[in-house]
């Protein structure tokens, strides 16, 4: 349980990989989900984080959601759920959990937590997050409106309630980031993603950006669609993060030239400054590895139907312009 700054409570789980040990830490992902359902919801998601990653997977359920405290879930409020697991996390000083290497990864609304989270660890004391990475998120709710309530259009900036405008904070990012993008995503348009991708690549900021495309991927099953290389996208821009950033001001082993800065703890680090990537495609007649979907007692297809609501915009969307907050099942 993460108490934040205001005093609500908000519920976690924890993973801890078998694998994790005190002489070398594994990398730790915060997961932010959608908009509809509840931590346990995710748990498919999780456990193939766990194995294929190779990482502790810290799943975190916003207020107003499952078992946290019954508060409206707001824009302000879901911000402060995000800095109080920043807080909570280098702060509990957790077993075999290392703060710089923490990656936060967002799907849908998630993936403006996540983009806030970014910003938010910039600004802080805390050390800056490792990696950044977003799946089938949008530039703002006023842009989501647009597409998928054009009659409410005309009148959005006197009834919208929140904003979420990742597509303007995501040129000040200068954390790694890794974009995943569904291209059949009939919720958040494709171009969405696209855009965030283009706005960070084109910033001045220097940064590792990488963007995969999952050709058949749509909204809420990018994850199952994707097949091995989607989780192969994952493991390389981890590993990439990883090479890029040498302590005590080394050179990048990759390109031997990148831009020496000081971290938020008062270390250096050296970042690759290279942000021109190539997109990555992958389809749905990659062979995919359900193991770990027998294991659970759910093939793909039953995995993909239990989440098949996750993220539903339209409801955001509603709740966006009602400003009304419901607590999630």
């Amino acid at each position: 349980m993460i108490k934040c700054e205001d005093g609500i409570t908000i519920h976690s789980w924890l993973l801890y990989h078998p694998e994790n040990n005190a002489q070398e830490k594994l990398p730790t992902i915060i997961f932010f989900h959608g908009n509809a359902g509840n931590i346990g919801l995710r748990l498919p998601n999780a456990i193939q984080m766990y194995h294929y990653l190779n990482a502790n997977i810290l799943l975190v359920e916003y207020r107003g959601y499952g078992d946290s405290d019954d508060a409206k879930p707001t824009e302000a409020g879901l911000k402060l759920d995000a800095e109080g697991v920043m807080a909570y996390i280098n702060t509990k000083n957790l077993p075999n959990v290392d703060p710089r290497r923490i990656f936060v990864f967002g799907r849908s609304l998630g993936g403006a937590v996540a983009f806030h989270m970014a910003e938010y660890s910039q600004k802080s004391y805390y050390p800056l997050l490792a990696g950044l990475i977003v799946e089938n998120t949008f530039l703002s709710i006023s842009e989501m409106v647009d597409h998928l309530m054009p009659y409410v259009a005309p009148f959005k900036m006197l009834i919208l309630r929140m904003n979420w405008n990742s597509g303007k904070i995501a040129s000040t990012i200068r954390i790694p980031t890794l974009f995943l993008a569904g291209a059949k995503d009939t919720l958040v348009p494709h171009s969405h993603m696209l855009e965030l991708y283009n706005r960070m690549k084109s910033s001045k900021v220097d940064n590792l950006v990488r963007l995969h495309v999952v050709q058949d991927g749509t909204h809420n099953e990018t994850w199952l669609q994707g097949g091995r290389s989607y989780w192969k996208a994952i493991n390389q821009f981890i590993e990439e993060v990883f090479q890029a950033e040498q302590p005590n001001g080394a050179s990048c082993s990759k390109s031997g030239v990148g831009n020496s800065s000081r971290n938020k703890d008062g270390s250096l680090f050296q970042r690759k400054a290279s942000t021109a990537m190539t997109a990555t495609t992958s389809t749905s007649s990659i062979e995919k590895d359900t193991s770990v979907e027998v294991e659970l007692g759910c093939d793909g297809d039953a995995a993909a139907d239990m989440i098949s609501s996750v993220g539903n915009f339209i409801g955001m969307a509603k709740e966006a312009v009602s400003g009304v907050g419901k607590k999630k099942d």
